[in-house]
């Protein structure tokens, strides 16, 4: 190496005009060296692991310094080069950034068997139809699980249950536990517990999109949250009780009680009111202590109702504010303007309906004598209209 090294500083020296800086000299030359030094990766009985990880997965120096240790025992790295060809190639087509993230993160990939470890786990996701970009999107969301998963257990068992790959895909990205947790002890565990509740398993899976922890969790904890949501009185065998179950599962018994006494607060009434008042719509308690605030105020100081009004229809809180309360709002105010509608009119009533229908019932049917409501209604939709 030191005469390769001095080599090239001579011939570059006779190359380089004599004007040019010992800087530019310098940096040709270890841009010489660097070069020569990569060519040396596949050469017999030499494998500069850390290097190869750098130039050529993409990996930081102190990533690589971490993998090397699985690969540096090679004499070549022509396994590696047959394994990054799959993965980049037309039966994966992962790109450089999807390198860099699986190799950080399992650098025994490196070591897998194309035929017969690789090119089967894909053919596997295929059979569960996971297209190629569904299969990318799962290595980007879990790059440690993608050669150690049991794929035909863990895809046996979520497929049917979820329907689809987009949906198991959703679920995994906001709990990896998915695909790690014991199916016997742990997730069928808690489907039981939740059917013993009178839930069917279609609403497990439903429960589990909105929640996967309720089904990939403890199932002591599982145990401890259907005894809280039974004492919010919510029947059993019941909607309601099913939302209960959501709505406790999000929050731990302080921020629920903290959440109740805050409810009590802004409304001004009893903690027995505030009680009922859940009872009707549990998730009313997911929603945060801002938006809770701000949806009491403008109901009575603009609607003009009063917090009795909103104790008795507690899914009016559960509605946006800017999207669809003050709208609603506006064209049922247009419409008492001119004589268009009622004056016992239910704003809450207006309030519960579909886009679609609200507008099929108050605004379409006007545009005569309203021609500009579509585009008002639509603007204040759109955040246009100050709340």
């Amino acid at each position: 190496m030191l005469r390769l090294q001095k080599h090239l500083s001579l011939h570059l020296q006779d190359l380089l005009p004599v004007h040019r800086s010992a800087s530019l000299i310098q940096l040709s030359l270890e841009r010489a060296l660097l070069s020569t030094a990569a060519a040396t990766y596949s050469s017999p009985g030499h494998f500069a692991a850390d290097d190869y990880l750098v130039s050529t997965c993409g990996l930081t120096r102190e990533q690589a310094a971490k993998a090397a240790k699985w690969i540096s025992h090679w004499k070549s790295s022509s396994h590696a080069d047959t394994v990054l060809s799959f993965l980049t190639g037309p039966a994966l087509g992962l790109s450089k950034a999807d390198i860099r993230l699986l190799v950080a993160k399992d650098p025994r990939i490196l070591s897998c068997s194309v035929d017969n470890t690789l090119r089967i786990r894909v053919d596997r996701f295929h059979s569960y139809g996971f297209s190629a970009a569904q299969i990318i999107s799962f290595v980007r969301v879990a790059p440690c699980c993608f050669r150690t998963f049991n794929i035909d257990q863990k895809l046996g068992f979520w497929m049917p249950l979820l329907g689809s790959p987009d949906k198991f895909l959703r679920i995994v990205r906001r709990n990896l536990y998915l695909v790690t947790s014991d199916l016997d002890k742990v997730v069928k565990t808690n489907i039981r517990l939740l059917q013993e509740c009178g839930l069917s398993v279609q609403e497990c899976s439903t429960m589990c999109v909105a929640n996967p922890r309720l089904l990939t969790g403890n199932p002591d904890t599982t145990r401890a949250i259907l005894v809280r949501a039974d004492e919010m009185g919510v029947p059993r065998n019941t909607f309601l009780f099913r939302q209960a179950v959501t709505a406790v599962a999000s929050l731990g018994p302080e921020t629920m009680a903290s959440k109740l006494k805050m409810m009590a607060k802004i409304l001004r009434c009893s903690d027995a009111e505030v009680a009922r008042m859940v009872q009707r719509n549990p998730l009313v308690l997911t929603r945060s202590r801002e938006r809770i605030q701000r949806a009491c105020e403008f109901l009575t100081n603009v609607v003009g109702v009063d917090t009795k009004y909103i104790q008795d229809r507690p899914t009016i809180l559960m509605y946006s504010l800017e999207r669809r309360l003050v709208p609603r709002h506006y064209v049922m105010k247009v419409l008492l303007e001119k004589g268009l509608i009622r004056k016992d009119q239910s704003f809450y009533s207006m309030v519960t309906l579909s886009d679609n229908v609200f507008c099929s019932k108050f605004v379409h049917p006007h545009k005569d004598v309203l021609p500009s409501l579509a585009d008002a209604y639509a603007s204040a939709c759109n955040g246009k209209i100050a709340t």
